[in-house]
């Protein structure tokens, strides 16, 4: 059997597998009227990284076409080339303009962190601000909080 070794929230065992101990999981929305969210398992501490996302990158000379699919609703700014689709539930992830959550691009390893801002509570529904900043208050366009996919 192989000794695992516990790094945060990432765990791996002496063969360079990673497992995640996600500390969420996919619900429907008390707020947002029964659509799909990512809620905690367990009550997760300000600061605490909630879940590393790999992301797809999408070329800007590829938006023209992306931007026709249901896909185009899913879609982060990634860098000065490209945007992403993040592949994990925190990709999931809810609008709020007091956000308990941010997102950060790791250009290093290709992946969107997202880490707890204040305390959550298990089963409390997890939110980012898709300003990019939690407390951001200025107006998104409706487009991005349309939530009928």
């Amino acid at each position: 059997m192989d000794k695992i070794m516990s790094k945060g929230s990432l765990v791996t065992n002496k063969r360079n597998k990673v497992n995640m101990d996600i500390p969420v999981y996919i619900s429907t929305s008390e707020k947002l009227n029964g659509i799909r969210c990512v809620k905690a398992t367990r009550d997760i501490k300000e600061g605490e990284l909630i879940e590393s996302c790999p992301i797809i990158m999408i070329p800007f000379g590829e938006l023209e076409h992306f931007d026709k699919t249901v896909l185009t609703y899913y879609n982060y700014d990634w860098d000065e080339k490209n945007d992403a689709i993040v592949l994990g539930y925190c990709g999931l992830t809810n609008h709020s303009p007091s956000a308990n959550a941010r997102y950060d691009c790791n250009l290093k390893t290709k992946c969107m962190d997202y880490y707890a801002v204040k305390d959550i509570k298990k089963d409390e529904e997890v939110f980012i601000n898709y300003n990019g900043k939690p407390n951001d208050e200025s107006s998104i366009e409706t487009y991005y909080t349309n939530y009928k996919y």
